[in-house]
Parts: C-alpha cells; structure tokens; sequence
C-alpha cells in the first residue's frame, strides 16, 4: 500500500510533468573590476570562498552548538500541512526520545491517516484509508529510517553524510537572503546545492535532484521563521516546491520538555498482532515444519 506521506508529497511534486534540469556545473569563484587610469579595466583578485564544512560547523553553532543538538533528550512538535493550488490539508505529530523511542502521525482527513512509531523494542505501521485499515510490526531499523526521512530539525547533524564532494561554490542569493552556496556531491553521484546564509549562518535551503515515475526532477526544500526554542533555535516552517507547487509544512508547537513513555506504548490492535504472531511461531517446529497436531 502507498504509504500516505508518500502520497501527499506526489500530490505537491510530482502533479507537473518533469521537465527541470539538472543545477549548473560550479561556477568559477567570480570576480570584480574596476576601472583603471586611462580606461582600461583592471581585474580584482577573485573572491576568496570559505570552507563548506566551516560553513556547516557555523550553522551548527547558529541552531545551538553540537553538544547541545546530541545531548537532546527528547523533541516533539505539531504540525499543519497545506498545498497551494489544491484543497489538501493535514497535520503531521511527532515526537522522539532517546534512544530508539519514537511516534510519528500523519493526519490528512478524508484522505486517510498514517501512524509509525516504535516502544524501543518493536516498531509499527497503522494506516487508515478508504480503502480499509492495515497493522504492520515493522524492523527497528525500517523505523529508524523514517525517522531521518521526516525529522527534518536532524539535518544539522546529517548535511555532510554520504558526501563525496563538499565544497562552497558561490555566493549567491535564495529568496532574498545573501547565502553561501554549497556543492555536495553523494556517493551516488547525487546532486544537492545547500544555501547557508553569510550573515547569519542558518540554513535557508536545499535544492536536489530526485528520480519517480515520472523520471527526474528537482526538489528545493525551503526553511524559514527561524525561531528559539530553550536553548537551541528552529525553523518554524519548511516548504517543499517543486515546478511551483508549494507542500507548506507549518509548525505551530515545538516543545523540548520531556514526553510521556504513555506516548510510545503498543496500540490494542499492535498488541493483539504481536500475540497472533508468537501463537503462529509456537506452531513450527524446530526444523520449520508445521505442528498440525489438534
């Protein structure tokens, strides 16, 4: 079954035809001029660019500093989700807590409801749509990939991985802030530009190459009202765009207190599959065959 995050993104980024190309080769470090005696125009020396993993360890400092990211307890926030030109809303819930506690809920009404989560222990799928309800227990490790998917407040900690090439390529402008702007290559051969604003250091952007049905096309992750929450400070809104489709992410709570264990307990119907599923293992033997015994 299409996962329903899944589908509220190809709803906002894939409804267009693609159609976009890939970001420009780097540009060369540009240069000034200036007018010398007698007419002729003298080259100034090219800007000097700083380190792109300067930059990150600013932007790092700017949201709060390192040690004080790792040493988050725990982090929870409630969103409104909104996508312009269509009549598609919901709300997105999550909350996490060290170390592998986690809840993640997906609300978008008629269209149905989508719940990951994890006690520590076992992780879990609940979906909900028109056409009928589905329990899934799901790895730990399937968990914790969804958790980096859709914690977008981790990519501090996450801008450099899988980076085969990481360099700052330009100054440049994203919408109206002076930036940095930043070539990171994958190991894959995947292209992302990043945009760290020169005065104040925080991230304001993200542009990337994707691939779906429909071939390739380009996603530029916007983060905006940067906001203090205790010690660290936040964006409060993330828009994703894509051929002017904006999926409008707006964050209205954001809390660092800590949460409830209540929060990541089994639902019934979790519990109820965990005690069919050890009922059906006591009934295989050792070697794997079925006990057909009454």
């Amino acid at each position: 079954m299409l996962r329903l995050l899944t589908f509220i993104i190809l709803i906002a980024l894939l409804a267009v035809p693609a159609g976009i190309a890939a970001p420009a080769p780097p540009a060369a470090a540009p240069t000034s001029t200036r007018s010398a005696p007698g007419g002729r125009t003298r080259i100034a020396a090219p800007i000097t660019l700083p380190l792109a993993r300067g930059l990150v360890s600013r932007y790092l400092n700017a949201v709060g500093g390192r040690v004080a990211l790792w040493d988050l307890k725990a982090f929870s926030a409630h969103a409104t989700i909104s996508i312009d030109g269509t009549k598609t809303s919901g709300e997105l819930e999550l909350a996490f807590r060290k170390p592998d506690l986690m809840f993640i809920r997906l609300d978008l009404g008629e269209l149905g409801t989508s719940e990951v989560a994890a006690d520590g222990r076992i992780a879990w799928e609940l979906t909900t749509t028109a056409e009928g309800d589905s329990a899934e227990v799901i790895s730990m490790s399937d968990a914790k990939r969804r958790r980096r998917e859709l914690n977008w407040f981790e990519l501090a900690l996450r801008l450099t991985d899988d980076a085969k090439i990481f360099r700052t390529i330009a100054p440049a402008e994203f919408e109206g802030h002076p930036c940095w702007e930043i070539q990171k290559t994958t190991r894959k051969g995947n292209e992302e530009r990043i945009f760290i604003d020169r005065n104040d250091f925080l991230l304001r952007g993200i542009r990337m190459i994707e691939s779906g049905p429909l071939g390739e096309y380009e996603v530029t992750l916007s983060f905006r009202d940067w906001r203090r929450v205790k010690s660290l400070t936040l964006f409060h809104q993330m828009v994703i765009s894509r051929n002017n489709i904006d999926l409008v992410v707006t964050f209205d709570k954001i809390s660092l207190d800590p949460i409830p264990s209540q929060t990541f307990v089994q639902p019934p119907r979790i519990r109820q599959l965990l005690k069919d599923m050890n009922e059906l293992e006591k009934m295989v033997d050792p070697d794997g065959r079925k006990d057909d015994t009454p």
